[in-house]
């Protein structure tokens, strides 16, 4: 760190380790414009006590131009002059001018400097043996001349030029170049010439036959089994993948048998053609086409008549005829022909040494030494590329009017990135705008057609596309690839095998593994345990086939597991496991959606209810206010709308009735989903509107006499009505609920109870009795692992000790909590803390980076609708202006706008070096 500062700035003064985090925060972004928001930085990370760049070699032009020069010349030596001239043409052109000009004066470029000069030398001068290779002699003596003439004492630059004089029959001419050169070295350095210059002129001398250009041999027309290929030339331009063509490249050096997996329409053929046409075999490849074919006995015969081999029955017979043959062999669509493909690897690779096998399907082989790569969905940015590339082809005259990179993004983001359905949408554009193609997209698959209405190729739509692969399952698998439909976003191992049934499938979880097998779901395997999805795409294309009782009984299913797991995770989100529990309820973010909507579709209010009362303290912790106020807002709608009669899971309540004649179940029911509602609109400032809610779920649990959830309630009560100003009503509520802990006998309520009790103390000024109750609480809550209790008195005492005029202790505090907190756990408690210590930063004479905080917090905090003032009313201008007093106007606004540049992982990296924040310039 030090040493980037004395470096950038060795003139002037350096600025604080904060601000230049900021600058930092900045320099991340336009590395990684795209990189989603609280993501970790994978360019410009952190490592020891500075910042190392770790870019992949090919996003940095001179690594990539110091393999190319590598690959060229690698190229040139195996007299492969095309694949050498192309490699280095590619180099050069990334040279642009004098490498790092703007630091030509600095010392730690200097070393780097020279490097890459040598190299472009180098790089020049084999471009020109390469072009002398392949007998462009007289066309590059203009350029050797230039190039002698840059840097006379480079001998090779001389002998290049005399080679092209000799070859252009200019042998005097030729001689009189290397007697120049000898002149020059002697006269500049002293020295004679060097072995290759010296043997060069012995040759031109001696007409030596090793000067005359090596032409290869003339070509031949092919003869029926005579080396040759049959690629097709492209139709249309190739966009991105280039990682993807690496692999593939990479795979088949290493592998005599590579199989390119992935869902129909996702470009595997388009991929396989696109690197069988740089290909330089001497023999092939040679593409074999299965689509059309049905029986897996003709398979051999296909292969043949594509090689030219007649009589050609067997595998065995094939394997036979191409036993001397070095050649690659392209079998395209083999999904549908599985086992006669397979059977045909193992005796052909078995019996030809020479031959290697490239195969496209939607599932594997399963041949023993089979490499399988499996080809994604387009990432966003080269889907859009070849939207737009694909409407301007399609309307040369108009091309692409205004292209909304926006709504184009959405658009293949809406389309799952598959190639197919992105050149079908593309066509569209002759007589629809891109706005008007979005709105369509309701009807994906309905839309995503040729327009001819009679192509019957399976990839002339995405529908039929799907459907192939559909007609090629088991019942087992059909039938779960119907039922997955219902899941949105994702699911795991246990939710298939609570919702997959039926008589066809007995066992879910091999019929999924033969849906993975088969590229119809996809697996991340990033996550543990496993997530599965499918394109959305393909899961329209199910959700249709998903009909009458059987799509009634697997969405009841969803709701059932989506209801037990919201529950489960209710209980365990306050304990030492609640961190994964907030990453597992997030990553069913979608599912929770779908379940309230098919919920409350079927008229299962009480089951939507339930949902939603397990849910409070995950929307609470996640800042998910406008997605609670929403769902309980239309829940408590629709469950009194239908009164206590509701349906619930299985069927209307039989649960009992309390004593107003109601149903205990769903009494209790709607008093949960008031305090959801209630901490949702609490969290939104809307302060009123909490305590109703919170009220009316309190009067509800009184009237069940149930204590633990009244406790709850009262607990929220307190706190609620403290911070709207009524200490007199919240120290009562707070005592209440107190006892009423007591009895419950559980230590996490009752160090929420005292927790909140603390807060009524310090706001009546006694701030003895105030940090009293917080020690209790926080040993309860560690006694018990109740981590969002242990969180919240450490906050509490931090502001105790600011109140005692004890500021460093009050930072301290602040800062190891913040420093323990999750962000992406438990984000509104998070920044609450980060704007306290903000504050205290403000006080101890560190306001520069309390400025960065603030700023922070204020960026991040609304995008989850996160607002200190309305969340901690008491405290939160307090620190603002803490900061603010101490700095100078201009400063105070700098360090704000460099806080608001920070991402999550920004902040959270920061403020994980005390190093950075422990000092600040005010």
């Amino acid at each position: 760190m030090e040493r980037l500062m004395a470096q950038v700035w060795d003139d002037t003064e350096p600025p604080t380790q904060a601000t230049l985090f900021g600058y930092v925060a900045g320099l991340r972004r336009a590395l990684e414009p795209r990189r989603a928001a609280r993501t970790p930085s994978q360019l410009l990370v952190r490592e020891g006590p500075g910042y190392a760049l770790r870019a992949p070699a090919a996003a940095v032009d001179a690594e990539r131009f110091t393999a190319l020069v590598v690959q060229g010349d690698r190229a040139a030596s195996a007299a492969d002059v095309r694949t050498a001239a192309t490699a280095l043409d590619e180099a050069l052109s990334l040279w642009r001018g004098a490498a790092y000009a703007d630091f030509a004066d600095a010392d730690f470029a200097a070393a780097e400097i020279a490097r890459l000069d040598a190299l472009h030398a180098a790089a020049r001068e084999q471009r020109l043996a390469v072009a002398l290779a392949s007998g462009e002699h007289q066309w590059v003596l203009g350029d050797l001349e230039a190039l002698v003439a840059e840097q006379p004492l480079r001998e090779r630059r001389w002998e290049l030029l005399a080679l092209a004089l000799y070859r252009s029959g200019r042998q005097g001419d030729a001689l009189a170049v290397l007697r120049r050169a000898r002149e020059q070295l002697i006269a500049e350095l002293g020295v004679d010439p060097g072995p290759q210059l010296r043997r060069m002129e012995e040759a031109v001398l001696r007409q030596d036959v090793s000067l005359e250009l090596r032409r290869p041999p003339a070509d031949r027309t092919p003869v029926p089994g005579s080396p040759g290929r049959n690629i097709p030339a492209a139709l249309s331009s190739f966009v991105g993948r280039t990682g993807e063509l690496a692999a593939l490249r990479h795979a088949l050096t290493e592998h005599r048998l590579v199989t390119l997996t992935g869902a129909g329409g996702v470009g595997k053929t388009r991929l396989v053609l696109e690197h069988c046409r740089v290909r330089t075999d001497a023999d092939g490849p040679w593409l074999v086409e299965l689509a059309g074919l049905r029986d897996p006995t003709q398979i051999p015969r296909a292969v043949s008549d594509v090689l030219g081999l007649p009589g050609v029955a067997t595998a065995g017979q094939l394997a036979r005829r191409l036993a001397d043959r070095e050649a690659l062999l392209v079998v395209d669509n083999a999904e549908h022909l599985i086992h006669g493909v397979a059977e045909l690897a193992r005796t052909v690779l078995g019996g030809c040494p020479g031959l290697r096998m490239l195969v496209t399907s939607r599932q594997p082989l399963g041949v023993p030494g089979e490499a399988v790569l499996e080809l994604a969905p387009l990432p966003v940015t080269e889907a859009v590329e070849l939207l737009f590339d694909r409407m301007n082809t399609a309307n040369l005259t108009m091309g692409v009017n205004d292209p909304d990179p926006v709504l184009a993004t959405q658009i293949c983001r809406d389309l799952d990135g598959l190639p197919l359905a992105i050149e079908l949408v593309a066509a569209q554009c002759r007589i629809l705008s891109l706005r008007e193609i979005a709105f369509q997209l309701d009807d994906r698959l309905g839309m995503l057609t040729t327009g001819t209405g009679e192509d019957k190729d399976r990839h002339a739509t995405v529908h039929n596309a799907i459907g192939w692969s559909y007609q090629l399952l088991t019942g087992a698998e059909q039938t779960l690839m119907r039922q997955l439909s219902v899941f949105d976003g994702g699911f795991d191992l246990d939710a298939v095998r609570l919702v997959g049934a039926g008589p066809d499938l007995p066992k879910p979880v091999p019929a999924l593994l033969g849906l993975v097998r088969k590229s119809l779901v996809v697996v991340d395997p990033t996550t543990v345990p496993r997530r599965y999805r499918m394109l959305e795409l393909i899961r329209e294309y199910a959700a249709d086939l998903l009909t009458g009782t059987e799509r009634t009984q697997t969405l009841a299913r969803h709701r059932r597991w989506l209801l037990g797991l919201v529950e489960i995770g209710e209980q365990r989100l306050p304990t030492d496991d609640g961190a994964h529990w907030l990453r597992r309820l997030s990553a069913e973010r979608d599912n929770i959606r779908a379940a309230l909507i098919s919920a409350l579709a079927a008229g299962e209010n009480l089951t939507a209810a339930r949902i939603c009362g397990a849910l409070a303290w995950f929307w609470y912790r996640t800042g998910q206010a406008a997605e609670g106020e929403r769902w309980g807002g239309r829940t408590l709608a629709a469950l009194d709308a239908r009164g206590p009669t509701s349906a619930g899971p299985t069927g209307p309540d039989d649960t009992g009735l309390d004593d107003t004649g109601q149903s205990a179940e769903w009494t209790l029911a709607r008093a949960r989903l008031l305090m959801a509602v209630g901490g949702c609109t609490y969290l939104d400032g809307d302060h009123a509107s909490s305590v109703t809610a919170l009220g009316e779920a309190a009067g509800l649990c009184v009237q069940l006499g149930a204590r633990h959830p009244l406790t709850t309630a009262m607990i929220y009560l307190a706190s609620v009505t403290a911070i709207r100003g009524d200490v007199g009503g919240a120290l009562s509520l707070a005592d209440e609920a107190v006892r009423l802990a007591d009895l419950v006998g559980e230590p996490g309520a009752l160090a929420e109870t005292l927790t909140v009790r603390s807060q009524l103390s310090r706001a009546c000024g006694d701030l003895a009795r105030a940090r009293d109750e917080l020690a209790r609480a926080n040993a309860l809550a560690r006694s018990c692992g109740h981590q969002w209790a242990i969180l919240s008195t450490g906050w509490m005492d931090g502001k105790v000790s600011t109140d005692l005029g004890e500021p460093d202790r009050a930072l301290r505090t602040f800062a190891d909590l913040a420093r323990e907190t999750d962000p992406e756990q438990d984000r509104s408690s998070w920044l609450t803390l980060v704007h306290s210590m903000a504050g205290a930063l403000g006080r101890t004479g560190r306001a520069g980076t309390g400025a960065i905080l603030l700023g922070a917090v204020e960026s991040l905090g609304r995008t989850i609708g996160y607002h200190p003032e309305q969340s901690d009313p008491q405290d939160a201008r307090a620190n603002s202006e803490a900061v603010a007093a101490a700095l100078e106007p201009h400063v105070y606004q700098t360090g704000l706008a460099l806080g608001r540049q920070l991402t999550w992982s920004d902040l959270a990296e920061l403020l994980a070096d005390e190093g950075r924040w422990s000092t600040g310039l005010n």
